[in-house]
């Protein structure tokens, strides 16, 4: 994660296997609910993401995979894939509230080709910041 000095915005760096990096902006608080997570720390009331992961562990259904499918008009659009008792059920969701998730649940987070094609950047791309390049 980091902060576009430009404007101030919080960046995730997505890998991809193939080596490119998909940059995808998120907002404050799902910044905090990814980062609460990566920490370890414990906060003394849950998360959004934190109640919606237990309250799906409690119902049996498992988080198989995020999968950001589409970017439209620089908005990523992403979907959950859930599972429950043999059958997968997709959810659209926002790639940020779909991280949170999904780190959580340790479940993969997948970049549709399309996606890559259009906004992925190759690491030597980035500055010494590690900041993607200026548009």
């Amino acid at each position: 994660m980091g902060v576009d000095p430009g404007n101030g915005n919080l960046i995730v760096m997505l890998r991809a296997e193939n080596e490119l990096l998909l940059p995808v902006v998120i907002g404050a608080l799902e910044t905090q609910n990814i980062m609460v997570h990566l920490s370890g720390e414990k906060p003394p009331r849950p998360l959004g993401p934190d109640l919606f992961y237990n309250t799906l562990e409690l119902l049996g259904v498992k988080v198989l995979r995020l999968e950001i499918v589409e970017l439209k008009n620089g908005t990523f659009y992403g979907r959950l894939v859930l599972e429950q008792r043999g059958l997968e059920y997709e959810i659209d969701c926002r790639p940020s509230d779909g991280m949170a998730l999904a780190i959580r649940a340790g479940a993969p987070i997948l970049i549709a080709e399309q996606v890559l094609e259009q906004a992925g950047i190759k690491e030597s791309q980035l500055n010494r910041q590690g900041e993607p390049p200026k548009a």
